[in-house]
């Protein structure tokens, strides 16, 4: 078996009291394709602005090839 490209693992998100990103977790695999689908404001955007780091989540981890992205950004 092997590692996923991408891992993102229980990422959380808040705007103030207001909760966006929840525990998302989901693997990517080298060559998958894939789509992020959901309504207005369901968090689509600030899920992809935290797996480029244009914003810091609130806790989660976010690994690529095994290695965290977020070692040292993050204030949990």
């Amino acid at each position: 078996m092997t590692m996923p490209f991408l891992e993102v693992k229980q990422l959380r998100k808040s705007f103030g009291e207001l909760p966006v990103l929840r525990e998302v977790s989901f693997d990517v695999e080298q060559g998958d394709v894939i789509a992020i689908i959901g309504s207005s404001g369901s968090g689509k955007s600030t899920l992809l602005r935290c797996v480029n780091l244009l914003e810091t989540p609130d806790a989660g981890e976010i690994l690529v090839h095994g290695q965290d992205i977020l070692r040292g950004r993050m204030d949990v």
